[in-house]
């Protein structure tokens, strides 16, 4: 096997193995929940970037109760919450527009407080008792009224020592009518403990609890850093399932009153309509992935950094109702709103005040009010808007798919800045489809973990070949970029076993050239000058003789020994050899214009070319080892140079090599001359070219003259 493929082939092996050990590593990472923090930070930019205002459902309306209003309310009432006759009277005006639903995201445990009520001179003061009662009555008359309760969930290993069950037991019973028998498996458990008495519970007053048309939790269920980006449709407590506050009001919506129909990965509102998809992952299993709607931040009006046109939904502080309620608690100037103007419309009630501690963090804010997490619950519910989550199946698969794409990039593609384009192409091509799945099919494609696993693959798979092939590719190609053409680096390279550095007789063309009266120019010129030029004239011949698939052996002062043959097979290395001679000339004529041009002295070079046997190879030993060509035909090429002085010509060539041009070859025959070491006279010729500009195809001609 040829020593590149070989090292090549230890790569490849290496790559593989360690692409399958990537996406090993970041399938058991995912398993153990390690890069949920990072796949959540993506699916919180995507929201983020892709959620916009005024893209809610108009018909949804929110009665906030900001930080004016809850002022407002701790001035004229002395205490949060206030009375209940605010929200009875609240209701009584809505109800006269006659709304779809109006849902409370407000907590009305125990009797409420005696109240005075002032009118005039006289004060009439009414007990918790009959203001439950005004309240209860004015529920019952708008018939569509979900009011929430909350259930805290057990710490692990946490028990309630109950000495007196009987309360909390009422409390349940009050949830008796909006409960369902449990599916197993199925629904967001509030706990392992059957029995209910295990879990704190915070129920609406008995009277307002079966006054309402419904009972909802609003119990926020956080993911692991703390945000809100998905709802569980119920929860289940021993054998009993509980709506959630959206949900239960979406039921009420479609006049449903069964229980939730589960599907296969998600649920149906009802017998007709479409499966509605749900979380997988273990914290979100059985729960609405709500996609948001709104400006970033747009949540945020705890601290009054609202900006009206950034919403979701239609949000009136509720200082304006009261005013639309009682004109004259208000001044003149404040926006009112007439009881028609909540036709057919959903109403939530709720509050974003700092002192209500009703904010939590979600995908768009740090302090996003609870009560936009039921209205767009409630909202995707309604119009099938809600984030569909990949299957399980698929994160696996593109976790393998991103690790095999990273080992081949680094296979095939051998630029180091060709691969880190790739890979980043890759990368952005990835998030492209991930993030214009997300915006417009509502697709969560998972994110991290394929991304990971591709960077790791790519710099684990990237140190393989660091290790391997880089390592020896850059120590043997920087010894032989200094010998050979680039072209020919990768012929080496494949057959360095078949090649005999310690020593190997073949059949070359060897060229030897020189400069005329180096020396006499040498005592003529600046040193330094004299050091620049012959560099340049180097350099030009030595880019030549790579053009030419030739082999630079040494420079000897101003002259050159390269030859021809040596990792060519199957190539005419005389036809080469004559070829590179004669562009040399050619270029040389260029310098010299070049030269002059500028006040440099122009120069003239001898080129002699033969064909031979020699041995090539390392020789020397010790410190000192050298790879070069030795023997006979070394000497006469250098002897056929110095004869261009005798003829007056550029280029000699001796009979062995004009044989091997054939009738690719002008030249002259300048007839036989002895050559020192030699007895008997050797032919020569000069090499000639019938077209100076172009001579790809050199046609033979042998004359006397």
């Amino acid at each position: 096997m040829a020593y590149l493929d070989r090292t090549r082939k230890n790569f490849v092996r290496g790559a593989v193995l360690t692409g399958l050990s990537t996406a090993l590593l970041v399938l058991a990472l995912n398993y153990f929940d390690v890069l949920n923090w990072l796949e959540d930070d993506a699916y919180d930019t995507r929201m983020s970037l892709s959620a916009k205002p005024n893209t809610g459902d108009p018909d949804i309306v929110i009665l906030d109760v900001d930080n004016a209003s809850f002022d407002v309310f701790k001035e004229r009432f002395g205490r949060w919450p206030p009375t209940r006759l605010v929200w009875s009277e609240t209701l009584k005006y809505l109800s006269r527009g006659k709304p779809r639903a109006v849902v409370f995201d407000i907590m009305f445990g125990g009797q409420d407080s005696d109240f005075e009520i002032r009118n005039g001179d006289s004060t009439v003061k009414l007990t918790g008792e009959e203001i439950d009662a005004k309240f209860a009555q004015s529920m019952q008359n708008a018939g569509n009224v979900v009011i929430s309760f909350t259930v805290n969930k057990r710490a692990p290993g946490e028990y309630y020592v109950v000495k007196n069950p009987a309360p909390i037991l009422a409390k349940w019973s009050l949830l008796d009518a909006d409960s369902v028998p449990a599916v197993p498996g199925r629904g967001t458990a509030w706990g392992n403990e059957e029995h209910p008495l295990n879990y704190p519970l915070n129920t609406p007053w008995e009277p307002l609890a079966k006054a309402a048309a419904g009972l909802g939790s609003a119990s926020a269920d956080l993911d692991d850093d703390g945000k809100i980006r998905h709802v569980p449709l119920e929860f289940v407590v021993g054998s009993q399932a509980y709506d959630s506050l959206f949900m239960r009001t979406v039921r009420l919506l479609n006049h449903q009153e069964d229980s939730t129909r589960w599907a296969a990965h998600g649920f149906r509102l009802n017998r007709d309509s479409p499966v509605v998809p749900l979380g997988t992952k273990d914290k979100q299993k059985d729960s609405l992935l709500l996609r948001w709607h709104g400006n970033r931040n747009a949540g945020n009006c705890a601290q009054g950094d609202c900006e009206k046109g950034n919403f979701a939904y239609l949000r009136i502080p509720y200082w304006n109702i009261l005013c639309s309620i009682q004109r004259s608690l208000c001044n003149e100037g404040v926006e009112t709103f007439p009881p028609d103007f909540f036709r057919n419309k959903i109403v939530i009630i709720g509050a974003s005040a700092t002192g209500s501690y009703e904010n939590h963090p979600t995908p768009l804010g740090d302090k996003v009010p609870g009560f936009l997490e039921h209205a767009t619950a409630i909202d995707n519910l309604l119009h099938n808007d809600v984030i569909r989550p990949a299957p399980g199946w698929l994160q696996p698969v593109l976790v393998i798919v991103m690790s095999a794409a990273g080992v081949l990039i680094l296979i095939f593609v051998r630029s180091t800045s060709a691969d880190v384009l790739l890979m980043l192409a890759a990368i952005a091509l990835y998030v492209s489809i991930s993030y214009t799945l997300f915006v417009h099919w509502n697709f969560w494609l998972p994110t991290a973990a394929p991304l990971v696993t591709l960077v790791l693959s790519y710099f684990s798979c990237g140190a393989i070949r660091f290790a391997t092939t880089g390592r020896e590719l850059r120590r043997t190609r920087g010894t032989l970029d200094r010998y050979i053409s680039p072209q020919l680096v990768g012929y080496v390279l494949n057959h360095l076993e078949e090649i005999n550095l310690a020593g190997e007789k073949r059949e070359l063309t060897i060229f030897f050239s020189d400069v005329r009266n180096f020396t006499t120019i040498t005592e003529q010129s600046d040193p330094i000058e004299l050091i620049a030029l012959l560099n340049e004239y180097l350099t030009a011949m030595t880019e030549i003789i790579f053009k030419h698939d030739g082999i630079v052996d040494k420079f000897i002062g101003d002259g050159i020994l390269a030859y021809w043959g040596a990792f060519t097979p199957g190539k005419n290395h005389a036809l080469l050899a004559a070829r590179a001679s004669l562009e040399m000339t050619r270029r040389l004529e260029e310098l010299n214009r070049e030269w002059q041009s500028v006040g440099r002295q122009p120069i003239s070079i001898g080129i002699g070319l033969n064909t031979g046997d020699v041995i090539f190879g390392n020789v020397g030993s010790g410190k000192k080892i050298e790879f070069t060509v030795i023997g006979d035909a070394v000497n006469l090429a250098s002897r056929l140079e110095g004869l261009n002085k005798q003829f007056g010509t550029s280029i000699i060539i001796s009979e062995s090599t004009r044989s091997r041009l054939g009738d690719a070859a002008a030249v002259r025959a300048l007839g036989g001359v002895q050559v020192k070491d030699k007895t008997v006279d050797t032919q020569v010729y000069e090499c000639k070219c019938r077209n100076s500009t172009a001579p790809q195809r050199l046609v033979q001609k042998v004359s006397a003259d």
